[in-house]
């Protein structure tokens, strides 16, 4: 029996061994069809630059030309590459300073984590690191404290400190110490409602304002101003919170004496308000109020004094007050200049008569709110200049040459009892427009600094 069986095994050994091979190349068609193999780049996979102490001890640092990165370009089955991670994380590239030729160029390294991969399916590109040999430097550095998002209501970012101190050292390749500008530490504030300490990771900025790249952080040593290492770049920073005090008054004085027979009869600034952020204590320091140091110059003046004045100036005298971010720290200032005898009255615009209106027009007014009138008595025995009111005074406007748009300067009538007159003319600025809705007669609606009648066809 097993000599049969034997006998018929070596009966068409030929026919045999072909139809194993034809079995072996369709199983390795199928198996490649279904996990075919391909390449794939992996870009900006970070050099790793090794045995650096050779030549710390002779003062001297790496820095590396280009990028500081290198794109490999991986073989394998489909299987295997789709498991790998697209940052580079499963590769490790090394530059080893022990094979540095004398071109100052350093043969680069690959291996994989996974061991699938073996290091004739990868190639680098490019396949070596140019370096140049510099000298190491040290130089301190001031940091900034930068929070983001917002506190919890009522209170601000008041004052912030970097607990390891204030400067702190790097040292690195002279040519990238030299295009730092700023060291930042930033912390999130958000929510925050007590004075709190927060772990803050350095980052820092070029003179063009772009961040260091982590290659490039890579190549600094950072330490506190007494020498100890910053690990991981870490510093602790302290967020002290003030609260936030809303409409607090601003005044301004004034210098000097206006003309004989004028006088001031009141100052006024836009704004009239400013927010502050400080604290109880530095709030009762002002008195609630905040008095610029700039004062408005009024010597010999016969009319209104108007200037810009920086309120940065006053709040620099104290330590715990300051504006919030990003505010406008300038305001405007007026002090009005009356002559002796005279008295300004407010009258407001919607008890202004206005005569003759153009029909389907909608008028803009400037002044929006109240128009100054400026009286004196001509007989102040017998109609003194205290005893005028803005209710005893009429005011009319004629506006039948606005009937075209356009812009008019229409100077007001005003009725004053007798014994008073005008100081000066009273004139009100009136934009004629074509109008968009005439279904709003004798009305009319207040906006920044302007007032609109709205007319309609009697």
């Amino acid at each position: 029996m097993v000599n049969k069986l034997w006998e018929r095994l070596r009966n068409n050994f030929s026919l045999k061994l072909i139809a194993l091979g034809i079995a072996a190349v369709i199983w390795l068609l199928v198996t490649n069809s279904n996990d075919p193999t391909h390449s794939i780049l992996i870009n900006n996979v970070a050099i790793n630059i090794v045995n650096e102490d050779l030549i710390e001890d002779i003062g001297k640092v790496v820095e590396p030309e280009g990028s500081g990165t290198v794109t490999l370009r991986v073989t394998e089955r489909n299987s295997i590459l789709r498991k790998l991670a697209r940052n580079g994380s499963d590769f490790y590239v090394e530059a080893n300073l022990e094979n540095i030729t004398e071109l100052n160029t350093i043969p680069l390294t690959v291996t994989s984590s996974n061991p699938a991969i073996t290091w004739d399916e990868i190639s680098i590109q490019p396949s070596s690191l140019k370096v140049n040999l510099e000298d190491k430097v040290e130089q301190a550095f001031a940091v900034t404290v930068v929070a983001s998002g917002n506190p919890g209501n009522g209170y601000a970012v008041g004052r912030t400190q970097v607990l390891d101190g204030k400067n702190i050292l790097i040292a690195g390749p002279k040519s990238l110490i030299g295009i730092i500008n700023q060291v930042i530490a930033p912390v999130s504030v958000s929510g925050l409602s007590a004075d709190s300490t927060f772990t803050s990771i350095l980052r820092v900025m070029d003179k063009n304002g772009a961040e260091l790249t982590e290659s490039q952080m890579s190549r600094l040593e950072f330490k506190d101003s007494t020498g100890n290492v910053l690990a991981d770049r870490r510093v602790s920073v302290g967020i002290e919170l003030w609260k936030v005090f809303s409409e607090v008054p601003i005044r301004v004085a004034t210098v000097g004496t206006p003309a004989e027979g004028y006088f001031i009869t009141q100052i006024t600034t836009i704004p009239q308000t400013v927010t502050l952020i400080g604290t109880d204590e530095a709030l009762a320091q002002i008195g609630g109020i905040l008095t610029v140091a700039d004062a408005l110059n009024v010597e010999g003046a016969t009319g209104n004094v108007s200037a810009e004045l920086d309120i940065a100036e006053t709040l620099n005298q104290y330590e715990e007050l300051k504006l919030p971010a990003d505010a406008d720290t300038a305001i405007s200032a007026q002090a009005q200049i009356e002559k002796s005898g005279d008295k300004r009255l407010e009258i407001p615009m919607s008890d202004v008569l206005l005569l003759d209106r153009p029909v389907d027009k909608k008028l803009v007014f400037t002044p929006a709110d109240i128009l100054p009138v400026v009286v004196h008595s001509e007989n102040e025995e017998e109609a003194p200049i205290g005893r005028i009111r803005s209710e005893n005074v009429t005011v009319s406007l004629d506006l039948s040459e606005c009937e075209e748009e356009g812009n008019y300067d229409i100077t007001a009538t005003v009725n004053l009892p007798e014994g008073y007159a005008l100081s000066q003319d009273v004139t009100v600025a009136v934009t004629s427009l074509s109008s968009t809705d005439t279904g709003a007669a004798d009305t009319y609606i207040s906006s920044a600094g302007s007032i609109t009648f709205e007319t309609e066809e009697e």
